[in-house]
């Protein structure tokens, strides 16, 4: 404690001391106080015994009166509306108030009260008379009330009178009392009122003293434990944060440094998260994080390992566990995070990839766990997520070539010198090619395909189902499907403006039904390149991972509603039924290739092809086959009234240009188009 406080606490017990003492020497007038305060207190507490008792009354009246005036529809509805049991309980307090009171209980003298027993005992006959009728009483009963009112007001004038004579009467004592009262106190106001202050005044300076150093020690406190859990914590999820994992794992490194003893760590991200942001919001995605992290917490509530969070949906677990522990704890934290998270009437399913680094077997530094647990990450990723993988030396180039693939493809969307380019593959109407077109594939196209391709300026052609799985592993996807809808859409209005007005068919990828502004974005970009949207069509495969079903279809009825036409493409491949055919604004199927592959073998592969083309004329949908490249094929769908076709029979992808240098040598009567936007 401080030297300053040390002196106000001294004076003050000084101060104590000496108010004891003199306390004391007053003690004998004070004991003499004590009793006419008593005294005064017992006279001055019965003063309103007579105002207590007209005030009964009245209030007894009051209830009468409101309750035997209220109508049968008050009566039912409740409320605040008097009932009989107001009434009855004004009754038995007024009845209390009359025959308890006395010339005793108001502290007066009989003779100063004479006329107070007589009236006291006419109202208690009187009380006894009426009380039948008040507990017969109901709503409407204007007799019982008359009764009960003639009995009773011969007394309220009375009872006025009493209870005001009987206050005045009291208070002249209470005054009488106060006066011989003050004469004692006079004594001792200047003492009390001295000491009192000059107590109170050491008393609150030594109070206000301690309370502020003690406050000011309680707020150092706080914030510096405010600023360590800052420090060492991610505000979120309450997990420890990088700063605090990187402090542990050079601890766990000097452990291991002196005992022999290796760890682990498991470095983790939530597969699919960004889709819950684009689709629910930040808000829940943060929501999402929090239970995720408190699933965590739970499996490792019982052991020292260190569970932290790096920052958006990526975790790290540091833990001193054998290689094979290490799995087995890996397993178990994807199969928690897989779970579905609950929020509400909203069941959201995630899962999360794992990558594990061992020191030291192969990682000799922080830095050196932290890269390989991300390499060996973005190797389980590849693995088709939901999984975990250890480092292993021989991963470095493999992942840091896709790496740089991943950085490169987000360039080329970017710049035109990428090497990204959209390839158009015809789309032909069986039904009106004629003869001579068939024999001498002259085809006479009304639709072209969209199919992505990239040329990358230093390592040559890229197929595309290796930059489309890098895309879809690093989320951009979306930004992929775009690019190509709006590369498509401005080549397709070249075309019309030359006359060529041939339809145009875009894929979707599976993420896009999932982002609920995808309408307007689309709808925008045609708007801005002047494509008319009746010349579009969005195909969709069957096999999308789709959120939430009825939310896709609002937005794909959006899209109909402005005339763009929708394909359930690679029909027969995915997990589809009727109710989500029928869920859906469809105007196309297309037939997956592998099913056209197998016409010319005949048997169940024609009565499977047989079955779609049925089934889509029956729910009043065209039907395009993929993959025709034999006259065979073609013949066996004219046949079976299949509306488009599209194959190498017809032509292979070509770019923009050679695909308006075909146009350009055919005439159509009646101008269509199509686009697709994934191969």
């Amino acid at each position: 404690m401080k030297t300053h406080l040390k002196v106000l606490a001294f004076i003050y017990m000084v101060s104590v001391v000496i108010l004891l003492a003199l306390e004391f020497s007053q003690f004998k007038k004070v004991d003499k106080l004590r009793a006419e305060i008593g005294e005064s207190h017992r006279l001055i507490s019965g003063q309103d015994e007579g105002v207590r008792l007209e005030l009964d009354y009245r209030r007894f009246r009051d209830r009468l009166y409101s309750y035997v005036r209220m109508s049968g529809h008050e009566t039912a509805s409740g409320g605040n509306r008097t009932s009989h049991d107001d009434v009855l309980v004004a009754f038995d307090i007024f009845w209390s108030r009359v025959f308890q009171i006395n010339s005793a209980t108001v502290g007066l003298e009989d003779e100063q009260v004479r006329n107070l027993e007589p009236i006291l005992n006419g109202l208690k006959r009187t009380m006894r008379q009426i009380e039948p009728y008040v507990q017969n009483l109901e709503p409407g009963d204007l007799d019982k009330q008359a009764i009960i009112s003639k009995r009773l007001d011969p007394y309220g004038a009375i009872l006025n009178n009493a209870a005001a004579k009987i206050s005045h009467l009291k208070r002249l004592r209470a005054v009488e009392l106060q006066d011989r009262l003050e004469t004692v106190l006079m004594s001792m106001d200047n003492l009390l009122t001295t000491s009192a202050l000059g107590a109170g005044l050491l008393l609150s300076l030594f109070g206000a003293e301690a309370y502020r150093a003690r406050r000011e020690e309680r707020k150092t406190r706080t914030r510096e434990a405010r600023v360590r859990f800052l420090a060492e914590h991610d505000p979120l999820t309450g997990l420890a944060n990088r700063a605090f994992l990187n402090q542990k794992m050079c601890q766990y490194m000097r452990d291991a440094d002196e005992d022999g003893q290796g760890f682990h760590l498991l470095l983790l991200d939530l597969d699919k998260f960004k889709n819950v942001n684009d689709t629910y919001g930040h808000p829940m995605g943060d929501r999402l994080l929090k239970k995720a992290a408190a699933r965590l917490l739970r499996i490792f509530a019982s052991t020292d390992d260190i569970v932290a969070r790096l920052g958006g949906d990526e975790f790290a677990i540091l833990t001193k566990s054998s290689t094979k522990q290490a799995a087995a704890l890996s397993l178990k934290v994807i199969d928690a995070l897989s779970a579905v998270f609950t929020f509400g009437d909203l069941e959201v399913r995630i899962s999360t990839s794992i990558g594990i680094s061992s020191f030291p077997s192969l990682s000799g530094s922080s830095d050196d766990l932290m890269r390989d647990a991300d390499l060996a990450l973005y190797a389980a990723k590849n693995n088709g997520r939901a999984t975990y993988r250890f480092y292993e030396r021989d991963m470095g180039v493999a992942i840091q070539h896709r790496m740089q693939l991943e950085a490169d493809l987000r360039r080329a969307m970017l710049h035109e010198d990428g090497g990204l380019e959209v390839y158009y593959q015809p789309q032909v109407n069986l039904a009106e090619q004629s003869s001579h077109a068939i024999e001498h594939h002259e085809w006479q196209i009304t639709g072209a395909e969209a199919l992505v391709r990239w040329f990358h300026p230093e390592r040559g052609h890229i197929p595309p189902m290796e930059f489309i799985e890098i895309a879809e592993e690093a989320g951009i996807i979306d930004d992929l499907s775009d690019w190509i809808i709006r590369q498509a859409c401005d080549d397709a209005v070249q075309w019309h403006q030359a006359g060529h007005r041939i339809n145009l068919s875009v894929n979707l990828s599976p993420l896009q039904l999932n982002n609920p502004n995808l309408p307007n974005e689309i709808l925008s970009h045609l708007d801005q390149c002047g494509f008319d949207p009746n010349y579009l069509t969005l195909e969709i495969t069957e096999s999308a991972d789709v959120q939430d079903t009825k939310a896709a279809a609002r937005m794909l009825s959006t899209l109909a509603d402005r005339g763009i036409s929708l394909a359930m493409d690679d029909f027969g491949t995915g997990y589809s039924n009727l109710g989500y055919l029928n869920s859906l604004p469809l105007n196309i199927l297309k037939i997956d290739r592998s099913f056209i592959s197998g016409i010319e073998q005949g048997g169940e592969n024609c009565k499977l092809v047989l079955g779609v083309i049925n089934l889509a004329h029956g729910m009043g949908l065209k039907v395009v086959a993929e993959g025709i490249e034999t006259e065979e094929q073609l013949a066996f769908l004219r046949d079976q009234n299949c509306t488009i076709g599209q194959g190498y029979l017809f032509g292979r992808p070509v770019n923009k240009l050679k695909m308006f240098s075909r146009l350009r040598h055919q005439r159509l009567s009646e101008p269509r188009a199509q686009i697709r936007c994934i191969a």
